[in-house]
């Protein structure tokens, strides 16, 4: 059997010729050899453990490190949010558009009137006329209240148009300047 060479007594077996203190009859016997083994065996498991424990506390130390970088990084785009969210306020408190134009002057100065289909007058067919506002995506009604910017002829809700002119200097449409015309503005069509 494999494991009866293992045992802690050596036994000498009759009839084997050879007597029971003799080396040269079997070379592979030293005596020691289950002390050998133990040892062996011993070193190989603290090597796996030495191994596991070292790999668990790297992957410790890259996981905390991971964490501490990652509060890090929150932290600092908290603060760039915050920086940005209050030049945003100074912005719009101080009026100027990222054009420099004021919103409040540029909405002031567009007339604001109510939308009527064109065709809808004299001609003998039906008023197929029909406006969208494409900052809402919504058909612009009869009767509602529009802006028509005067340097594009572009129409617009005046709620939409205002909002859009608060952080825009521009027509939504065409990206034409959006100025006030010079003397007095258009009458609506």
């Amino acid at each position: 059997m494999f494991f009866s060479g293992f045992s802690y007594q050596h036994h000498h077996q009759p009839g084997s010729g050879s007597p029971p203190g003799d080396a040269a009859a079997d070379p592979y016997d030293d005596g020691d050899h289950n002390l050998t083994v133990l040892l062996t065996f011993s070193i190989f498991l603290s090597f796996i453990l030495l191994y596991l424990v070292a790999g668990i506390v790297w992957a410790s130390a890259v996981t905390a490190c991971a964490v501490a970088l990652s509060i890090c990084y929150l932290k600092v785009q908290r603060r760039r949010r915050a920086v940005l969210r209050r030049e945003a306020a100074l912005r719009a408190a101080a009026g100027g558009g990222p054009g420099g134009v004021a919103a409040v002057a540029v909405s002031a100065a567009i007339p604001a009137f109510a939308y009527k289909r064109e065709g809808a007058g004299g001609g003998g067919g039906d008023a197929t006329g029909w406006a969208q506002c494409v900052i809402c995506l919504g058909l612009v009604q009869v009767g509602e209240v529009v802006r028509r910017l005067p340097a594009c002829k572009h129409l617009f809700h005046v709620e939409c148009i205002d909002m859009w002119l608060r952080s825009h200097s521009t027509c939504p449409i065409c990206r034409a300047a959006v100025e006030p015309a010079d003397g007095q503005p258009e009458p609506p069509v």
